[in-house]
């Protein structure tokens, strides 16, 4: 019934936008706490951006202050412009600009579904331009939200006639402004979050583009700072730097480190001297095989120049498996490289003992615990 008192017609079931265009229902909005009051956006059932725009400032203001973490991600659809025009040209029946509110009415009713899933206590999903979501989420575990965004992107793939990349990023207290006035700061501080995500996410996607890449990305930046060029702080919110079978698609930042240059990347650096051989592609499509290693303990890898202009550089970024001693058995082998560990690290006598230890366990379950204890022994080591 409306507001009127008129009883609405029902939709045709076979309606695509049904479920985006009910009369305004707060409790079917994707956000817990956050954002409350905020209206609909009557195409993807999200909260609508000028009232998430006017709420989110305070709500990542207190999270930070209080000491808490926030996840920012930004998704876009891809090639939605050419799925329009194909439709308007090839569907007599449909044309371009409905095949346009289709999608995102899709992609607002899965992405309505995929938020009341999570375990997030605070948080919403609003639009953000034409084509665009928004998800912000007070957070527990940093790699938890990246992996989660990882599952509202593929269920969007199997739903959608065109793919959604995304770009994150995580913001503490030690990202917000040191000055913080009586004045309109928290907003201002939302938009420069806002800003770094959408500027990393169309970076990949231009480079996409150059390279005759898929889409379907998740991108990871790091919340702006006063100085570009200056060295990262201590104790920001980073993501492990890829193992096996892992793809990760990162901005980097150049920074001076002494006369070389650097591009710092939003990973924790790895352990050890010896670093991490990660294959990276860079955005002219070139594959090099680099050596990532830890500054202020953050991964970074050597550029030839510390000067670029834009954001920062758009890199994917693969792990190399190392080549094992001769006989380190395979499960060995895996467990050090998830581990990100060196089995060199250890004394050629200490590790023919352990082997022999390993290849006589009498039952699966020793074997695992002998490979556990091999792994603390060449942290226990790499560590010393």
């Amino acid at each position: 019934m409306d507001p009127t008192g008129k009883h609405c017609p029902k939709a045709p079931a076979h309606d695509p936008l049904a479920s985006s265009v009910p009369l305004f229902d707060p409790a079917r909005l994707p956000l817990r706490d956050w954002c409350a009051g905020s209206r609909e956006d009557a195409v993807t059932g999200l909260v609508a951006f000028p009232d998430f725009h006017s709420h989110i400032p305070r709500a990542l203001a207190a999270a930070l202050t209080g000491g808490g973490l926030v996840g920012l991600a930004i998704g876009d659809v891809d090639g939605l412009k050419d799925h329009v025009e194909r439709a308007n040209a090839t569907e007599p029946d449909c044309y371009g600009h409905l095949a346009g509110n289709k999608v995102m009415a899709r992609l607002g009713a899965v992405t309505r579904d995929w938020f009341h899933t999570q375990p997030w206590e605070a948080g919403c999903a609003a639009t953000f331009g034409g084509d665009e979501v928004i998800i912000a989420a007070a957070l527990d575990d940093a790699p938890a939200f990246h992996r989660a965004v990882a599952v509202l992107r593929d269920r969007l793939a199997g739903e959608l006639p065109v793919r959604v990349s995304f770009a994150l990023t995580f913001a503490s207290a030690e990202d917000l402004p040191a000055e913080r006035g009586l004045g309109g700061w928290k907003h201002a501080f939302t938009d420069r979050l806002l800003a770094a995500v959408d500027r990393c996410l169309f970076t990949h996607k231009a480079a996409r583009r150059n390279s005759g890449g898929e889409g379907g990305i998740i991108a990871v930046t790091q919340p702006p700072t006063p100085a570009d060029s200056a060295p990262p702080r201590g104790g920001r919110t980073l993501l492990p730097l890829p193992t096996t079978g892992e793809t990760l698609h990162v901005l980097a930042r150049p920074v001076g480190a002494g006369a070389r240059g650097m591009l710092v990347l939003p990973c924790t650096g790895p352990a050890g001297l010896r670093g991490k051989r990660l294959r990276v592609t860079f955005p002219d499509g070139t594959t090099r095989t680099v050596v990532a290693i830890s500054l202020h303990g953050q991964a970074a890898i050597s550029h030839e120049t510390a000067a670029m202009e834009g954001p920062g550089i758009p890199l994917t970024l693969q792990p190399v498996r190392e080549k094992s001693a001769r006989g380190v058995p395979d499960d060995l082998a895996a467990a050090l490289e998830k581990a990100g560990l060196d089995w060199s690290a250890l004394p050629a006598h200490e590790q023919a003992q352990m082997l022999h230890l390993i290849t006589e366990s009498a039952t699966d379950d020793i074997r695992v615990a002998r490979i556990t204890a091999v792994i603390d022994a060449v942290a226990t080591r790499t560590r010393s």
